[in-house]
This record gives structure tokens, sequence and C-alpha cells, in this order.
């Protein structure tokens, strides 16, 4: 890249300099009207030789190539997003069962959800893992049950230690 820019200045430089010499040695009058618009040309051609050089191959394939990546990289982010997404629905039914037990004065509970991707579109709680210090508490199991949508048979209960 660096080589074809350098060339492309000294193209330009020395078209420059062609011009200048020819536009000092030259009388004036019409000839120089038309060396003028000679030396234009010259300039023009020497400042667009980048341009009608251009591989267009090598430049389609390397377009599509950005696109590929491009493409690949909004998917890799849209997935990451969804994943972030999960984590933060399971995190606030978590934090919701908590709350619950301590509502229901069980003190000490931890609780972990588990989220699953649902066929409409979006995260649904699917299980979870409540550890509390007397086991299982009924009143918590129909609440998660009615309020998470989590089924007494995915609940899982632990006695804590």
């Amino acid at each position: 890249m660096t080589g074809v820019l350098a060339d492309w200045v000294r193209a330009i430089c020395g078209a420059a300099v062609l011009c200048s010499a020819a536009m000092a040695l030259c009388p004036e009058g019409r000839v120089k009207r038309v060396l003028r618009l000679v030396c234009g040309l010259v300039m023009t051609c020497a400042l667009l030789s980048p341009v009608l050089e251009i591989d267009l191959d090598a430049y389609s394939s390397a377009i599509s190539g950005y696109g590929e990546a491009a493409r690949a990289a909004a998917e890799g982010a849209q997935a990451e997003a969804r994943e972030l997404n999960r984590a933060v629905i399971e995190e606030e039914c978590a934090a919701y069962i908590l709350d619950k037990a301590r509502t229901l004065g069980l003190e000490g509970c931890s609780a972990s959800v588990l989220a699953e991707w649902d066929s409409a579109g979006y995260w649904a709680p699917r299980s979870c893992t409540v550890t509390c210090p007397g086991g299982y508490s009924a009143a918590l199991a129909a609440a998660i049950e009615a309020d998470l949508g989590i089924p007494r048979s995915r609940q899982q209960w632990e006695v804590q230690e």
C-alpha cells in the first residue's frame, strides 16, 4: 500500500515538473492556452492514475470479504446480547425468589434460575434450585409456580446446612 502511494506521489510530482517546465518555455498567446489545457489534462491523469489501475476483481472480493466479516461480527454480537439477556433474566428471577422468601419469613436462602429460549422468541425461566435452612417451603413453591411459571416438578429444593 505504501509503495502504491509513493508511486502516485512521484507521478504527480513528475507531471507537475514537466508541466511547469513546458509552461515556462512556451511563449504567450494561443499556444500557451492550449498548453495550459494539455497540462491540466496531464495533471488530471496523474491524479486519477491509481483509480485507473484498480483491479476490480480483487476490489470486489475484498468488499465481499468485509461484508462477510461484518455479518459474522453482527451475528456474534447478537448471540452475545442474547446470552447477556439470559443472564439478566436468570439473576432477576433469582432475586425475585429471594425477595419472596424474605417476605414469607425465610431467611438465609439462596436461589439460582435456569432460563431457556422460548418458541415465542424470548428467555423464560425453565427451572430453579432453591436452598433454604428449613428445606422445602410449600408457600414459596406455590409463589414460584404462580409468578414465574416454573412448575413444582422443575423446582429443586435443597436443605442449607
